[in-house]
Order: structure tokens, then sequence, then C-alpha cells
């Protein structure tokens, strides 16, 4: 039985992480479905996905506003961690933090000979993220926000109405601009690559899943 994690980029249920869901898995609006979403176009039933020969096939249940993988309406499709998976107003990154750096890792090793440099760096990215205590990819500065060197920084805290408000209009607005770059982008099966390098393009999907995460993180206070 395989597992899969799933993490809510944009919707409603922004900022929900699903971690290692045993297949078979649906999503849909309804209860009975493994992940139900707060989504008035996502379908009663509308995905399902399930292991098969060791790969994580999506299918679409005959949804009514159809399903995308990577910018692509899709009915049948091998998923894979770092994949995005649009339902209704819903964007669906698989993979958990580490799950996606391991993918990353195994595609620099496939790289071929010509990009042998480009690859021995980030194949030692990855041994550095082992004896790291963060699951982010590490020293990738050239990429991240100079702002940002180490990862987010913690929520501020005793903040009034005003300023809870006021912060989260700003990491919204931030979250929206990453949301409109991915979602601009197209992966087709058998390419690894988009627009951006695939590990620049992670960076920049888990700086929005980490957003998203803490958004929901301020309208939900434990």
């Amino acid at each position: 039985m395989a597992h899969i994690t799933l993490r809510v980029l944009h919707g409603a249920d922004r900022g929900r992480v699903f971690s290692q869901i045993p297949t078979p898995v649906t999503i849909g609006r309804e209860e009975g479905n493994t992940i139900q979403l707060n989504d008035e176009r996502i379908s009663r039933y509308h995905l399902k996905l399930q292991d098969d020969k060791d790969k994580i096939v999506l299918t679409d249940l005959e949804s009514t506003n159809g399903t995308k993988v990577n910018g692509e309406d899709i009915q049948v499709r091998i998923v894979r961690d770092g994949d995005m998976i649009s339902v209704g107003r819903s964007l669906l990154l698989v993979g958990s933090h580490s799950d996606i750096d391991r993918r990353i890792s195994e595609l620099a090793a496939k790289l071929p000979s010509a990009q042998e440099s480009h690859a021995r760096q980030m194949r030692e990215r990855m041994d550095r993220i082992a004896s790291h205590k963060s699951d982010v990819i590490e020293d990738v500065s050239h990429v991240r926000s100079p702002l940002l060197p180490g990862g987010p920084p913690p929520l501020p805290e005793r903040l009034g109405p005003a300023q809870t408000a006021e912060l989260a209009e700003l990491l919204d607005y931030v979250q929206g601009v990453l949301r409109e770059a991915t979602e601009g982008a197209v992966m087709r099966p058998g390419n690894e690559t988009v627009e951006l390098d695939f590990a620049h393009w992670q960076v920049m999907l888990e700086l929005q899943a980490r957003l998203a995460e803490l958004l929901r993180g301020i309208s939900e206070p434990s």
C-alpha cells in the first residue's frame, strides 16, 4: 500500500496538510471522500489517487470542471512528488518537503554528462540536507530572497486584531503573486523541466506552501 502527502497551496482549505495518506484516496466535496475540500467548484467525488505497480495514478472521476496536473487538463495521469494538482479553485502540491527534496536529488543524478557539474552541485546540496534539521533545500542563497536566508521567521507574538489583519493581507499578497507565477507553467509527461530549473521551481513552491501554512496558523490559532 502506497502513501501520499498533499499540501493545499490555494483555495478555501489553503494551508492544510494531508500527510502520508494511504491509497486509494478520493478527493471531493462530499463527506464520504478520503479528503473533503471546501470548494463549490469541486465535484462531489472529483478524483481518485491509487497505487499501481509502485506508481501513483490519478484518475478524474468525470468531474464537472475537470482536473489539471502541472497546468494540463487530464483524465488519467501518473503523479509524482513536486507535481501540482488543480481542482476547482484549489491547488494541491504532491509530496512533503523531504519527498520533493529526494526527487530533486534523483533528477540531478540522471542529468546528462554535459551537465555533470550542475548535477554534482545538486547532489552535494542534497547530502547537506540529510544532516540538517530542516527539510528545506539548503545552500540556495542564490535562489532564496536575501531577506529569508534561513527560511521564514516565526510569526510575531501578541498581535492586535488590526495587526493580524494587516499581516494576513501582506502574506496573502505574496502568496497570490507566487500562485500566479506557478499556475502559468506546464510540465508535460516525460519532461521534468519547466521554465525554471526544477530545483529553483521547487524552492518557489516550497515558499508558497510555507506561506499557506502561516496564513492558516493566523486564522486558526491554537
